[in-house]
């Protein structure tokens, strides 16, 4: 009998999941993948990569990915639309999948965390405006998690990701401090050759890519607005001198160095998959909120922790509250500098992420277990089913 009703629970959740991707999806009209096809199209029509822009509702937005990025999304800028916006979709939903049965390796808590995750504002944004945050994150994660064990190949999918989309390069760094040298080679390695690529068939964008409009920020949106969860953005919304960006950038990367070390030294990649993903969200000039995708392997960490007695139960609780922080688009409701806890409100996803980059824990057992066997996984899971 409870197995039927953590069954049914379960498939009642999953409709009221894609009713509410399917209302969210209307508000969010999927603009930043009108972004990708309409800027690809004006490529390929010989008016420029970089001259496209979309109206928003306060200001136009361009393209800010490298010229490479552009021919990995082709298929999706020449295929109709509807048919551009599923697959999207279904990569990222699918990625997340993937990811999930990698650490719990059971049917019923994959899909309950997938549920579980699909409420959260990062995943459910990056589906909804047609980010390609999730494949990103799960080509890093494959690699990490999957090649990096069994094949000379094992970083070049991070170095494609890098090439799409700059912020996974730290990755690459992660390779090379956890001692992976050839790894971090092919990873470097294949990202200049994506550059390059992009060179040989784009060079008048490559040129003005690379040597101008990486450095405008402002071309990504107002780096003071909530939305932008990163510490350049709380320097701006709490209007501290320009020093303590670089700064605290600085303290971030060592702490992080110190802690990707020790996941290393293990190893322990799903610790260094999730620190460094909480790091590129701290330290990039501009995280969109969809952007913190990659805090959730963090997040599932701190739920299916190996730490025993009250660090256990301490580790649970972080994950319940940095859930509700990421459920509740809590940081739009300080948008305002005039409302009561704006200093904190409006920040209070990159307070969670320094304290996710200092609590993770890393499993100093040194067992290579991905995961929780299939029972513990049901263990872990039921209780929330059965409430």
């Amino acid at each position: 009998m409870q197995r039927f009703q953590a069954w049914a629970a379960l498939i009642v959740s999953v409709v009221g999941a894609a009713a509410l991707l399917a209302m969210f999806a209307q508000w969010q009209g999927q603009f930043d993948l009108h972004v990708y096809r309409g800027a690809v199209r004006s490529w390929l029509h010989g008016d420029g990569l970089y001259t496209y822009r979309q109206q928003g509702m306060l200001r136009s937005f361009g393209f800010t990915y490298p010229p490479f990025a552009a021919l990995v999304l082709l298929p999706l800028a020449v295929l109709p639309w509807r048919v551009a916006e599923v697959l999207l979709a279904l990569a990222s939903l699918s990625g997340t999948l993937i990811l999930l049965w990698h650490r719990l390796r059971a049917l019923l808590p994959v899909l309950t965390g997938a549920v579980l995750v699909a409420a959260t504002e990062p995943w459910r944004d990056t589906i909804t405006v047609g980010q390609i945050n999730l494949v990103l994150l799960t080509l890093v994660g494959l690699d990490l998690l999957v090649v990096l064990k069994r094949h000379p190949a094992a970083g070049a999918l991070i170095g494609i990701a890098a090439g799409i989309k700059l912020t996974p390069a730290l990755f690459i760094l992660y390779l090379v401090l956890t001692r992976r040298y050839r790894a971090g080679l092919v990873a470097g390695g294949t990202a200049l050759l994506t550059a390059g690529l992009g060179w040989l068939l784009a060079p008048d964008e490559s040129w003005r890519y690379w040597t101008h409009l990486l450095w405008q920020t402002d071309r990504i949106g107002d780096v003071a607005i909530a939305g932008n969860q990163s510490l350049s953005g709380a320097v701006h919304r709490l209007d501290m001198p320009p020093w303590v960006w670089p700064a605290l950038v600085a303290v971030v990367l060592v702490v992080w160095a110190l802690r990707v070390r020790t996941a290393g030294a293990v190893p322990d990649d799903w610790a260094g998959l999730a620190l460094t993903g909480v790091a590129i969200c701290l330290i990039s000039p501009f995280t969109w909120v969809h952007h913190l995708v990659w805090q959730l392997p963090a997040l599932l960490i701190l739920l299916d922790s190996r730490a025993s007695g009250r660090r256990r139960h301490w580790f649970r609780l972080l994950a319940a509250v940095v859930y509700a922080v990421l459920v509740t688009s809590l940081e739009w409701r300080f948008e305002d500098p005039g409302a009561l806890g704006y200093q904190v409100g409006s920040n209070i996803q990159v307070i969670t992420g320094l304290i996710l980059l200092l609590t993770v824990p890393v499993n100093v057992t040194g067992s290579t277990v991905p995961g929780p066997s299939r029972s513990n996984a049901a263990a872990l899971m039921a209780p929330s089913l059965q409430r």
